[in-house]
This record gives C-alpha cells, structure tokens and sequence, in this order.
C-alpha cells in the first residue's frame, strides 16, 4: 500500500514480508520491495527513507464491547490490518452506531439495554463483513507474483474493475454490504 501523506511528496508505504525476520534483514530487503512494486521502480538514490518501522500486521475483535458501563468503540474494541481502510471506517460506524444508542438513552427513547445491542451488532459487522475482507486483503499479498497476475486472477480486482467500468457508464457499482447499522430501529419509544 502507498499512500501521499503530505503535500510535499511524503509517502507512507506498506508491504508484507516474510515472518521470522531480523529488523537488520527486513530493512536490508527494503530497497528490493520498494524497486518491485512501486511505479517507476525507484532506486534507493531516488529517494530519502524518513522512517523505517516494522510490524506484526494483525487483527483480533474484543470478546465484548460492552461490560456494564465500560463500552468499547473503534480501535479499542477491534484491531485490523491497514490493507484495506476498515479499521477506520468501521471505527466511525462503531461511534455512529454508540452515539445514537446513549442518545435514546438520554432522551428516554431506550433503556440501557440498547447498549447491548450495540455490542452485538457491532462485533457481528466486524465478524462477518470487516475481518473476512481484511483477512483476504492480507492473502492477496502473498498468492499472486506480481500486479499484473493479480488484476487477471483475483476476484477482488475484478469486482474494482467493474466498479470503474460501471461508474463510467453511470450505473450503480456493486460493493461491501454496509458497514453502518440504525441502532435507533431498537428504540422502544418515540421521541415526543
């Protein structure tokens, strides 16, 4: 993943690599990821490396997002890899989904029961739609030799592909199942 962080021409990128390796080793390999994947095929006197700072790239979901009145939402309740942008956006649908749960709550819509929904909905999402992406999204780089194989073979890829061809056409594209869920459908009363 390569990523512009900074106006000025500041780029994060992230890669896989092999595990068991020594901070020595993975940073002697560095240049060769970097000449492999990224456009243009940069030698190391093409650029200046600011910060070189391995990783475990992992995931994992709390047991629960609710124990009586501790709550968990977004990076506390879940960890996700990067290659994928999910631990952010469902992060924000964790706080939507919690914000509108202590909101019927204040306003006398819900009762606190409402906050067990929340927990149960919530980690499903993360169960059933964000960790199965993110769990593909970390095999892809592994499973093919290079760009070119995986835009011909994964099927991801091609669902992108689709993506673009049906915004050009002006059609709706097919996508991820929500992310975002109306907590407010478990209220118990209207707001008066």
């Amino acid at each position: 993943m390569v990523a512009k962080i900074q106006p000025d021409g500041l780029y994060r990128v992230t890669y896989g690599e092999k595990a068991g390796l020594t901070h020595d080793e993975l940073k002697a390999r560095q240049p060769g990821k970097f000449q492999a994947f990224i456009p243009g095929h940069p030698t190391p006197d093409q650029y200046t490396l600011v910060n070189f700072s391995p990783y475990r790239v992992h995931q994992r979901c709390a047991d629960k997002m609710r124990v009586g009145r501790f709550i968990l939402a977004a990076d506390a309740a879940h960890l996700c890899n990067p290659f994928g942008g999910l631990g952010l956006t469902g992060g924000i649908a964790d706080v939507g989904s919690l914000y509108d749960s202590l909101v019927g709550i204040h306003t006398g819509q819900a009762d606190d029961s409402i906050l067990d929904v929340y927990d149960e909905v919530r980690r499903r999402i993360w169960r059933n739609i964000i960790n199965p992406v993110l769990s593909e999204n970390m095999a892809r780089l592994f499973k093919y030799s290079g760009p070119d194989e995986a835009m011909e073979k994964d099927p991801f890829f091609k669902m992108m592909k689709q993506r673009e061809d049906a915004a050009e056409d002006g059609d709706e594209p097919p996508g991820l199942p929500s992310l975002r869920y109306d907590i407010t459908q478990h209220y118990n009363k209207k707001k008066e």
